[in-house]
């Protein structure tokens, strides 16, 4: 419990006194943290795994919003320590190992050890300014671009060693890369299928393999 990289300094035995609630629990793939609606005031710590955040509207359709990996922290009790109503589901994507404690006892770590305070600010700093660059390059660039800029991203942290015969691979359906790069799914699949005939990448339902981001990016800048 004491290996996730937001508290790294504090033993497991120091982490159990000032969070005695807290525990560690192992999520199978497609199994939900909690759905949106939900009544929650829990804080969520990935040390392991992946993520998907998401909303639905009215109607049913799903729009992913975000994917967090290991050493990411989420959850309605970041934001309000009572129990809330979740403004978004969280499911896992492939096996997860997740750290949860109450809100208010993650409240009480805060004011005990301020360094970890300190790291979940520039935690969501970068986070808010992926988000910003990411809005930036919808409103400016094209969909090829915004692709490229969306799989580095994702290379940062998502990638696991590819098993398929490629370079690396990332866990993710092309309905939810559409989402993350502002485009449609026919859109997104016509230029992956570009990239696939080219031996640049490769993908089934639930992976993308790749082979080179860097020799993504290249190609797709040069159009």
């Amino acid at each position: 419990m004491s290996d996730h990289p937001m508290w790294r300094e504090l033993s497991a035995k120091d982490l159990g006194r000032l969070c005695p609630s807290a525990a560690v629990k192992t999520m199978r793939h497609r199994a939900e943290v909690y759905a949106q609606g939900d009544r929650c005031g829990s804080v969520f710590g990935i040390c392991d795994g992946q993520i998907k955040l998401a909303q639905v509207n009215r109607e049913g359709n799903e729009l992913t919003i975000g994917l967090l990996a290991a050493g990411d922290m989420f959850g309605p009790g970041l934001a309000d320590p009572r129990e809330t109503e979740a403004q978004e589901s969280a499911t896992a994507r492939g096996t997860v190992s997740l750290w949860k404690v109450p809100a208010d006892e993650w409240q009480a770590l805060l004011v005990a050890v301020p360094t970890i305070g300190v790291r979940l600010i520039r935690a969501y700093a970068e986070r808010q300014r992926q988000l910003e660059r990411r809005l930036a390059c919808m409103a400016f660039q094209r969909t090829e671009t915004r692709l490229a800029e969306t799989l580095r991203e994702l290379s940062g942290g998502f990638d696991r060693r590819c098993e398929h015969g490629f370079g690396q691979h990332l866990r993710i359906t092309q309905q939810e890369l559409a989402d993350l790069v502002g485009a449609t799914r026919p859109v997104v699949s016509t230029i992956l299928n570009r990239l696939r005939d080219q031996g640049i990448l490769g993908y089934s339902r639930e992976y993308l393999c790749v082979r080179d981001i860097a020799s993504i990016e290249r190609l797709l800048r040069q159009q």
